[in-house]
Formats: structure tokens, sequence, C-alpha cells
């Protein structure tokens, strides 16, 4: 059961990650290469009275499906212009700044034994430095 659960997740996620990859040419084939691999895997599925052999099922299609996502990620990859070097450096920098903040962070709230106060404004300190560098990310991508 527990296998089904993630199966149907990961699944659910991938189908979710095709519609996040901004090339329709990668989107439209893992699309086509996930509805093969779930129609191929349809027709060999072995009872669920047989756990053993719908685990190793299972298992198989998580892989052959992982293995579709990570082509779609590298078709991606390969689609998209290299980012210019003064993009790059202005990215590199501001994670630096991200990266040196959050370690200022972590060891602020280092100590042993932290009271419920100090996790939760850790915890948003974390938050917010997060949010920051998913804006680094979105900024060198403009």
């Amino acid at each position: 059961m527990r296998t089904q659960i993630a199966f149907l997740l990961f699944a659910a996620a991938l189908v979710q990650s095709s519609e996040v990859l901004a090339n329709p040419r990668c989107a439209a084939q893992l699309q086509a290469e996930q509805l093969r691999i779930e129609r191929d895997f349809a027709r060999d599925r072995p009872p669920k009275s047989d756990k053993v052999a719908f685990e190793r099922w299972a298992n198989n299609m998580h892989a052959a499906l992982n293995a579709a996502g990570k082509q779609a990620e590298a078709c991606e990859r390969e689609s998209t212009p290299p980012m210019s070097s003064e993009r790059r450096k202005t990215l590199e920098s501001c994670l630096a700044k991200n990266s040196a903040k959050t370690d200022e962070v972590l060891r602020k709230y280092s100590r042993p034994n932290p009271t419920r106060e100090e996790q939760a404004q850790q915890r948003a300190e974390l938050e917010e430095l997060h949010q920051q560098r998913i804006a680094c990310d979105l900024a060198s991508r403009k």
C-alpha cells in the first residue's frame, strides 16, 4: 500500500513537472513518454495479491518514469541558452551573500535546546532567506 501511494505521488509530480517545463517540445516529449510507460506497464500489471511481484512492478515503473523525467530535464537544459558571464556573476554574488546570511542564522541559533520562540524565529529567518534565494534565481533569468 505504501508503495502504491508513493508511486501515485511520484506520477502526479512528474505530470505536474511536465507543465513546469519552459520548452513545449520537452514537455510534449515527457508527456508522450509518460503515457507510453503507463500504457506498457498497465498491460503487465500483476495482481495486488502477489505483493512481491506488484512491488517489483511498481518499482520498475517508478524507475522508468524517473528516467523519463531526467530526459526531460536534460532536454530543458540543452534548449536553454547559456547564461551570460555578467548574469552569472550577479547570481553567484547574490547566492554567496545569501549563503553567508544563512550560515550566520544557523550559528546564531546553534545552542543546544533552543526555546520555542528561538526555533520559531530561526524558521522565520531561514524561510525569508529561502525566499531571497529564489528571488536571486528568478532575477538571474530575466
